[in-house]
Formats: structure tokens, sequence, C-alpha cells
């Protein structure tokens, strides 16, 4: 396995770093890897983490006990960077698939924050971000309809698709696991995407593939879906 001076060099976070830095920041860090369907986080709530392979799904627990999924994290990106305000661990953290991780003690990382102020900025928007999508997930369950929540999520997921003749093939997610990121059930998914099946707007399988991309932004918007007029 790459060490991590390896995986840290290769992100975007640490590009103005020098070697050096970067080096001496990896002592810092810990790296673990993570299995599929397992929790990310590390009993201390004192620890922050940063993902360099593999996905990983951050969720909170409504009051009736579901799972409200609030953001999908990438390779390059930290959570848990509530620990930095001594949130502890108000979120919870599952791997999507295998995953490698590091993660460092809150005051640690704050001591390198405080050391490259550029880092610091990075890290401030990603918190920005992170505060913003669970708003927008907040307003887009209280107020949008199940079809529109899919269709936003199928759009967004699609800018990190495969493009191919017959569509953009997205990246593997269950239903089950679709329905927790837009707080909706199974069978509430897989009648949407069944609809929009026969109308020619997707294919479903291992993968589903976007075949009109166009027409999901318009249910995204609240349109009703329409019949796909033209062969990709």
């Amino acid at each position: 396995m790459p060490d991590k001076f390896w995986y840290l060099r290769r992100l975007n976070l640490f590009e103005e770093m020098s070697n050096e830095e970067v080096e001496q920041l990896s002592h810092e860090f810990h790296m673990w890897r993570c299995d599929a369907r397992s929790s990310c986080l590390d009993q201390a709530t004192d620890r922050v983490y940063l993902l360099k392979a593999g996905r990983v799904r951050l969720y909170q627990l409504t009051a009736d006990g579901h799972e409200l999924t609030t953001a999908i994290v990438l390779p390059g990106q930290m959570f848990g960077i509530g620990s930095l305000f001594g949130n502890g661990h108000a979120t919870h953290a599952e791997a999507i698939e295998e995953s490698v991780i590091c993660e460092a003690g809150a005051q640690e990382f704050m001591a390198m924050l405080a050391r490259h102020p550029l880092l610091m900025a990075k890290v401030v928007m990603t918190m920005a971000k992170q505060i913003f999508k669970l708003e927008e997930t907040l307003e887009s369950i209280a107020y949008k309809s199940v079809p529109t929540r899919l269709a936003e999520l199928l759009v967004s997921l699609a800018k990190d698709g495969e493009e191919r003749a017959d569509g953009v093939v997205l990246p593997a997610y269950p239903q089950e696991e679709l329905g927790k990121m837009i707080g909706a059930t199974r069978e509430a998914v897989a009648r949407s995407l069944g609809e929009w099946r026969e109308l020619g707007l997707v294919t479903t399988g291992r993968r589903i593939v976007v075949r009109d991309i166009g027409a999901l932004r318009r249910v995204a918007s609240g349109a009703a879906p329409h019949r796909l007029t033209a062969t990709l």
C-alpha cells in the first residue's frame, strides 16, 4: 500500500505545500483501511479524518431512527471536523466501499493549520460547503417530492459519471443508499426509477445509466417527466 506521503502529495488540499512540509505533515496522521459498510470513526471524539481513497457516507439519525445522509465524502475531502470545535461525533460516517483514511488528533491538526494559513482557509471552505449541503438537504426533504429530490441527486451524481454512447453511467449506489441520500424509502426510489425507465430516461441495473440528463434536470425543477424522443 502506498505510504501517507504518496497519498497526501496527490491531494489538492496540500498542493501549495512543499514536499518537506507534506512529509512533516504525514507524520501527524495515522493511516488505516476501513472495510465497506463499516464505521469510519474512531472511538475517540477528538479526531479529524482525511479520505485518501474510496467513498464515505456521512449521516445523522432522525428522531424516529432513520438515517439521513448529509454528504458523500470523496478522496481529498475531510470529515469529523466538528471535533475542532468540540462537537465530537455529531455525525456518523460509514464506508460505502473499502476506503483508505488518515486521522489526526484535533489539537494536533489545529497546530498544523496555525502553521499553514492557506491550509486553514481550505479547511474553513470545506466546513462551509458541508454546512451549506446539510441545509440544502434538509430544505429539499421539507419542501420537495421524492421524484424531484431523486432527479436532483442523479443530476449531481452524473457530474462524476462515465460518459458512454448510451448515456452517463453513474457511480454505483444501491437503491437503498440512494433513498438514504434523499430521505426516502428504497420502494419510493424504485417507483421513480421504474417510471423513468419506461419513459427511456434511465436504464437500471448494477449501475444506473442516465440517458436523458436534460429530462432529469426538468424533473429536478419540478416538471413532469416526458418520454425520451431522441436516441443517444
